[in-house]
């Protein structure tokens, strides 16, 4: 399919969702917070948002360095938007100062976050989350952190997929080893530590007392592979350290996400090199999340500018720095994998966690490696991605509508699916019975491989080809923040006033982090 049949093809979202630019949608004031009405607009091939506050102004702010990107993602929208159906707060100031979860709310959460302190074993001069930039220190309770477990497995239609322990430095907590063992017995699917990396590489040991512990997947600040990066972003030299958390991780039978903050002009010309990296480490690593700087502070447009990197910019530099991902290809926004869930739902007649996240969030793609070759291959290479997605949504529908058709349908289903599938792309070995088992164990999970991490571990070494997922979620600040991406959040953090906050609204805009810390935490001492 050319870049000229995917903007021409026929848009699935509504006419009050049109694709095109410019749309309008509300953003708050940087300086004030209140909430105003902001158009998205296309000039010079980009994508721009402008608002203005009545008592600071105008603003201008770049979202996106590619509009046929930004509009290719927009169009590829799969979400399926799913309240929440336990009890949530009322609103009364409105989206986004009402969070607890309120009402306005579109999406349940499919992840949770829980901080367990803000206290860090670095002191990087980017980071707003930590003790010394707080002036306090938080630090959740085991007491605590069981209220906010209770109240994560009440959540509707089901309890969060994936839970991170995430801080500051979580590890640096003096029960962590005990918290992450009270996560594990509540049955959550997949349980990560969000990670400088710096305890697990001290000890070995100690990176596995916390996979017998519980521990599935590090989450693994990796901002390149280059000291001098480390120096500047993280106040001193880490690689070292990074690899050998690796390493440590590797032999305790834990995956490893890496996860690189990207700035522009800084960083940005190591992506290629990262996801090779990855490639090499394959047997280690799982995931690598990009993260596209979140701006904070009070800094002027030119400024901005000139560090201001999108998930666009993400695309063009991969495919220039690597030559085999092609960025109107290969990428797609999360809810790609909602026409999976919805056949899943239509045939097991129960309500299921929708990835029904806004497409200006972020986006993923999937990368077939070669371990012997070292080499990879995008998913989207070898499968006309969009039809067969439709195709499943035809089916789920069928199954739904017409339960006596389930075998049939999702015979048919496959069947479908294979018509879209390029067998002179693939890699050299790997078949279309191999797509068939990765997507059956993304959506039925062995329950003997989640409970034996070693035997897990030892399935992935044998195998020649190894999934690699590649996702990028640029999280909102100030200037760029929409209201519509966080009624859409589907990753929260849990608090111990016993709310749950969509994460850019705990993190950036209203920040109700800052309040529920100086609610719960302690003097800096």
């Amino acid at each position: 399919m050319t870049l000229k049949d995917i903007v021409a093809a026929k848009s699935r979202f509504t006419e009050a969702h049109s694709f095109e630019l410019p749309c309008l949608t509300q953003s708050l004031c940087p300086d004030c917070q209140v909430v105003v009405d902001a158009e998205l607009y296309e000039d010079e091939g980009q994508v721009f948002m402008k608002k203005t506050c009545p008592e600071h102004g105008a603003f201008n702010e770049l979202i996106s360095a590619d509009a046929t990107f930004f509009k290719l993602l927009r169009r590829r929208s799969y979400e399926t938007s799913r309240r929440p159906t336990h009890s949530t707060y009322p609103s009364q100031a409105g989206c986004p100062y009402d969070c607890g979860l309120c009402e306005q709310h579109l999406s349940t959460p499919v992840m949770l976050n829980i901080d367990l302190t803000n206290r860090c074993n670095l002191n990087c001069p980017i980071c707003f989350a930590n003790s010394n930039a707080a002036g306090r220190v938080y630090e959740i309770t085991l007491e605590q952190l069981d209220q906010m477990l209770d109240d994560a497995m009440q959540l509707r239609p089901e309890p969060p997929w994936c839970l991170q322990l995430v801080g500051g430095e979580p590890t640096v907590h003096p029960d962590f080893l005990e918290a992450l063992r009270r996560v594990k017995a509540r049955g959550i699917y997949q349980v990560q530590v969000a990670t400088n990396g710096v305890k697990f590489a001290q000890s070995a040991e100690f990176a596995q007392a916390a996979s017998e512990a519980g521990m599935d997947e590090v989450y693994l600040q990796f901002d390149g592979l280059d000291d001098a990066m480390y120096q500047k972003l993280r106040g001193r030299p880490l690689l070292e350290i990074k690899l050998r958390a690796i390493e440590n991780l590797k032999n305790a039978n834990v995956r490893v996400s890496l996860v690189p903050t990207l700035v522009k002009g800084f960083n940005d010309h190591q992506v290629g090199a990262i996801t090779e990296f990855a490639i090499d480490h394959i047997d280690a690593i799982s995931t690598i999340s990009w993260q596209p700087v979140a701006i904070t502070g009070r800094i002027n447009e030119e400024q901005r500018r000139q560090m201001r990197y999108t998930t666009a910019d993400l695309a063009r530099d991969l495919e220039q720095q690597l030559g085999f991902i092609d960025r109107y290809r290969d990428w797609y926004p999360f809810s790609i994998i909602d026409p999976f869930i919805r056949l899943r739902e239509a045939t097991e007649k129960k309500a299921r966690l929708h990835c029904s996240v806004h497409p200006h969030c972020g986006c993923a793609t999937y990368l077939v490696v070669d371990k012997q070759r070292h080499t990879a291959v995008p998913l989207p290479a070898f499968i006309d991605i969009e039809p067969a997605m439709d195709a499943l949504n035809k089916y789920a529908d069928q199954i739904r509508k017409h339960g006596w058709l389930k075998k049939i349908s999702l015979v048919q289903a496959m069947r479908e699916l294979k018509k879209h599938f390029r067998p002179e792309q693939v890699p050299e070995g790997w078949q279309f019975d191999d797509l068939l088992v990765f997507i059956n164990e993304l959506l039925y999970p062995s329950e003997e491989l989640l409970k034996n991490k070693a035997l897990y571990m030892e399935g992935i070494k044998s195998r020649r080809f190894i999934m690699l997922l590649m996702a990028s979620m640029h999280f909102q600040d100030r200037y760029n923040y929409e209201l519509d991406r966080s009624r859409r959040c589907v990753v929260f953090y849990a608090a111990p006033n016993r709310r749950f906050y969509p994460f850019c609204t705990w993190n950036s805009g209203p920040c109700h982090r800052y309040s529920v810390e100086q609610q719960f935490a302690r003097p800096l001492t």
